[in-house]
Parts: C-alpha cells; sequence; structure tokens
C-alpha cells in the first residue's frame, strides 16, 4: 500500500470520528431537551427569560386542576410557584351556600351548582378564569333533616324536670346516631340531668345527628328554671317577721288626696325600698243596693265590693279580688247578671302590651272555679316584685267560709277536695319597682259603674266585715328578705269621700275596729255603709280627669 492509500484511510478515519463526535453530542442535546418537558409546574431558566408576566399567568392556569364533580372539600390555592416567580390566586363563589371562596362545601340533598373563578396576579398583570362545580348530593341528609323535623322536640317553656336525650334514632329502619353537648353541663348534663339553682339559667344544647358518614348539628336554645322554691312567690310569705328598727326608713307618709267616683278605705305606706305587700284577709259579705242597678250593662248592679293591693315606683297599679260576674255553676257556659263570687284581677300600666291608653285590666280565666272566693273565706294575699320592674300577685286560700250559703255555692262548681287553692298571676309590667324607692297599699273599696273621676254616688250598698287579720311589707335587711309589720308609724290612711259631696253625706261610711286583730302586726277590721241611697244611677254633670295621674 503506498503512502497516498495510507493518507487517505487516515483522513476517512478522522472524518468518521468527526462524524461520531457530532452525532453523539446532537443525541445529547435531544435527550436533554426531552427531560426537561416532563416538569409542568417549571419552564427552563433558558425559556423563562424570554416569558412575558402574561405567559407567567397562562403558565399558572395549567397547575390549577379543579375537578367538576365534587363530594367534598377542596383546597383553592391561594399562590403559585412559576419556577420561582410567586403568582397570587383569590377565589369567588357564585353561590357560598354550596361551595365557599375557601372550597368548603355544604352538601345537601340534591346536586348543586356553583361557579368559582380564579383571579391570578402577578406584578400587576391579572387573568381571569371560571369553573363550573356540580357539588353532589346524598341522600342522606334527607334522612338528618327528616330526624331534626319530625323526631326532635325540644321545651318552649323554662324546663324543671330532666330531659330524654337519645343516642340514636330511627327513621323507617334507618339508625340515625345522636351526641349532645350542653353548653353549661352544671345545669343540664350531655345526658339531659337538670340541676336547679337559685336563679334561671340560660342553656344551648347542641344536637349532632350522624348517618352514612355525613354529619349535621342544630343548636336549640332554653332556659333551665330557677328552683322553684327559691323564687319569690313561693318565698316571700314564708320569710321571718322583723320588728326592729330599720336603718335610714323613711318617714311617715302625708295623706293623699282623695279621688273621686268610688267609696274606698286605703292604707297606704311609706315610699321606700319595700320589695311588696302582704296581707291575710277574711272576705267580707257585699250587699248590692237593690235600687241602683242596670239591666243594660253586663253586670247588671252599678256598685260593685274588691279588696285589693298595689304597688307605685312610676306608675301605679290595683291588684287583688274583686266581686265579678262569673259562670252560674260548674256545667254551664252562661255567665250570670251580677257578682257570683271574688276573682282576682290585675291592673296596671304599662307601653310594653297593646293596651287601651296603655292602662290593661287582666283577670282570672271565668272556667277556673278553684279561683271563685267567698265571703266568710280566709286568703293570703301579697302583690311583689320577682325581678326589678316586674310585679306578681299570689292569693292562698288559706280556710274555706263556714258561710252555708256559700258553702253551698262552691258546691255547685263541683271541684275536688283537694283543689288547687293557690292562684298566681304572670308577671307583669310595673317599672321602678324593685329598683327604686316605693309605695304599697292596701284597699277595701265600693266602686261605682262608669263613675271614675265623677262626684261619688248615693248608696244603700255595704261591705261587712273585711277582717284584714295581719298585713305586712316586704323587705330586704342586711341580705334577708324580712315581713316588717304594716303599721301606724310607716302608713298613711283615707276614707273616701271625706265628709259631704254634692250627691250626698258620706260621715258616717266607715266603721274600722281592732277586735280579735293585732294593730301592731297591721291588723284592722273594715266596714263599709254609706247608707245614704236615693236611687240616683249616673252622675249627670261630672269633670273626669286623667286616670294615669292617679292609677
Amino acid at each position: 500500500m503506498n503512502i497516498t492509500m495510507i493518507n487517505l484511510i487516515n483522513f476517512a478515519f478522522k472524518k468518521a470520528k468527526f462524524l461520531i463526535v457530532i452525532l453523539l453530542a446532537f443525541t445529547f442535546v435531544s435527550c436533554e431537551g426531552t427531560a426537561s418537558s416532563k416538569h409542568t409546574t417549571n419552564i427552563p431558566n433558558t425559556i423563562d427569560i424570554t416569558m412575558s408576566k402574561n405567559e407567567i399567568l397562562e403558565q399558572a392556569l395549567t397547575i390549577i386542576d379543579i375537578p367538576s364533580n365534587i363530594d367534598e372539600n377542596i383546597e383553592l390555592p391561594v399562590s403559585l410557584d412559576v419556577n420561582g416567580h410567586l403568582v397570587n390566586a383569590t377565589w369567588h363563589s357564585t353561590a357560598s351556600k354550596v361551595i365557599d371562596n375557601t372550597g368548603k362545601i355544604t352538601p345537601n340533598v340534591a346536586d348543586k351548582n356553583a361557579v368559582l373563578t380564579v383571579t391570578l396576579e402577578y406584578e400587576g398583570e391579572t387573568l381571569n378564569k371560571s369553573y363550573d362545580i356540580i357539588v353532589n348530593g346524598n341522600e342522606a341528609f334527607l334522612v338528618i333533616y327528616a330526624v331534626f323535623n319530625s323526631l326532635i322536640e325540644m321545651p318552649t317553656e323554662p324546663i324543671i324536670d330532666n330531659l330524654t336525650l337519645p343516642t340514636e334514632y330511627n327513621l323507617d329502619g334507618k339508625i340515625v346516631e345522636a351526641s349532645w353537648v350542653s353548653s353549661d353541663s352544671t345545669s343540664l348534663t350531655n345526658t339531659g340531668i337538670v340541676t336547679l339553682k337559685d336563679y334561671p339559667m340560660f342553656i344551648n344544647l347542641t344536637l349532632e345527628l350522624t348517618y352514612m358518614g355525613i354529619t349535621q348539628s342544630k343548636t336549640y336554645s332554653f332556659f333551665v328554671a330557677q328552683d322553684p322554691d327559691t323564687l319569690p312567690v313561693n318565698l316571700l310569705h314564708l320569710s321571718p317577721i322583723y320588728t326592729g328598727t330599720i336603718e335610714d326608713e323613711s318617714p311617715k307618709p302625708g295623706t293623699p288626696s282623695c279621688f273621686p267616683g268610688a267609696i274606698y278605705r286605703k292604707v297606704v305606706s311609706s315610699k321606700d325600698y319595700w320589695l311588696g305587700i302582704e296581707g291575710t284577709i277574711t272576705l267580707p259579705e257585699f250587699i248590692p243596693d237593690e235600687e241602683r242597678y242596670d239591666v243594660t250593662r253586663p253586670t247588671y248592679y252599678l256598685d260593685n265590693s274588691s279588696i285589693y293591693m298595689g304597688g307605685h315606683a312610676y306608675y301605679e297599679s290595683d291588684v287583688g279580688l274583686s266581686w265579678m260576674i262569673g259562670h252560674t255553676d260548674g256545667t254551664s257556659a252562661q255567665i250570670s247578671e251580677s257578682g257570683v263570687a271574688f276573682r282576682p284581677f290585675w291592673r296596671y300600666i304599662t307601653t310594653q302590651e297593646d293596651c287601651a291608653n296603655n292602662n290593661c285590666w287582666k283577670n282570672a280565666n271565668v272556667s277556673d272555679h278553684e279561683f271563685y272566693y267567698y265571703p266568710g273565706d280566709k286568703v293570703q294575699m301579697s302583690v311583689f316584685s320577682p325581678r326589678p320592674g316586674y310585679m306578681q300577685m299570689r292569693i292562698e286560700l288559706i280556710s274555706l267560709t263556714t258561710n252555708q250559703k256559700y258553702i253551698n255555692k262552691r258546691t255547685e262548681y263541683g271541684l275536688e277536695e283537694d283543689f288547687n287553692r293557690i292562684f298566681v298571676t304572670p308577671e307583669f309590667s310595673s317599672p321602678g319597682i324593685g329598683e327604686l324607692k316605693s309605695e304599697f297599699k292596701r284597699v277595701n273599696a265600693i266602686d261605682q259603674s262608669a263613675n271614675e273621676g265623677k262626684p261619688t254616688l248615693n248608696t244603700n250598698a255595704k261591705v261587712v266585715d273585711a277582717i284584714w287579720h295581719e298585713v305586712y311589707l316586704y323587705r330586704e335587711i342586711n341580705g334577708i328578705t324580712y315581713k316588717v309589720p304594716m303599721t301606724e308609724e310607716r302608713t298613711a290612711s283615707m276614707m273616701c269621700p271625706i265628709g259631704t259631696n254634692v250627691n250626698g253625706d258620706f260621715s258616717d261610711t266607715f266603721t274600722i275596729n281592732y277586735d280579735g286583730v293585732d294593730k301592731l302586726l297591721g291588723g284592722e277590721i273594715v266596714n263599709i255603709n254609706p247608707n245614704n241611697g236615693d236611687g240616683t244611677l249616673y252622675n249627670l254633670t261630672y269633670f273626669l280627669e286623667k286616670k294615669e295621674e292617679y292609677i
């Protein structure tokens, strides 16, 4: 082989080596490019340098993956990393009750639609995109909904007794688990055990129902009642009697002016920090004037007897017993034409209720025959503040009349031997009572129909032997509530009308004595007998002042 041939072979070999190197280099670059394409959230530095802000935002969108159908909460990113570039994301839902801006869903029985819109922001540039979402429904919600609305009964009044709190409910063979959580386990445990305290307790009771992996909860609110034994209505009349000196007690009050239109004996206390008044009274016999009647009026007779109490801070109240019409017997719905018994009433002024001229008048249900009281019945009547700004009346029948006429009358109503002997009104508004210095009163009256504020009319109606055995004022002294005798030293008394008026002479109307009662405990016997009747039914001329100034 000559030199030329050898040189030729060497040249060819070198060329081949060069081509092999070039081929290998090309292959390496190709492989590197293929590896780079596998990264979906990062862009190569060589490409990144050339990306615009909008391209970065477009690239960020490719990272977000939102399913169109969901059964559970999803995570909505608030920032995205595009190869070191931080893109901010904010979300908005068109139906936050279906899915909110954080991706939390509220499943329901049926499928629910919503649209999630993301706003991407990078260095002042923004890009939006919307995603249609279906939150899939679940039959379990229908089952739980049905349990909540058909099987759960919560108290509507303050509770005293234990509650039954099931741990599961059966709805047409479907077992739904239940768990309860009380906001105050010292008053109501999670198992329904009630502990009464000397004050009412507001409770939030949360019920959580679970069925087929779905859990829903609902909170019920109500009161655990105050221990009845600690309520003023059940406690004040049991208070001890206090006859000592009261520090800084208000002085004896002046005598108020008479208000025309009725015949009445009134004893009113000083204005002090009294909490109420209590009196034990044997009810009197009321004998109407047979000439003073009007058949066109529902009460027939124009004179009427009442025994009542009341308190006054800002406004006056009249609360007690009045000789009223009622059922003629226990089996008939027929209402009598004239009074048949003393029945409870309460009259008060308030702007909190829809009453004519803010003057509310209420009385015991006419069908509650156990609260028909008769001459000769001995009752304990108290009017007091159960809480600031309110008053309440309690009447307890201590002993039944021995007057055969009224024994027979009570029998006509068919009461059982153990009939209820305690009447209690609801609490009613009395601004200032229990907070401010207040005065309390007791009154025996012959009221005259349609004559309030007018000159008292002559009458032969009379009230015989209203016996106040004891009368007390309630007061807290050194942290203890006492009964303080309502004596002359802390009261003013009135007998109205005084002397004569345009209609007649009332000078000898009242007889007051203390036979068999203790004057030092507020005792007094009242008889009212004007004995000046002339058959006059109504005043022909009069001047009527506003009742609010007096009541």
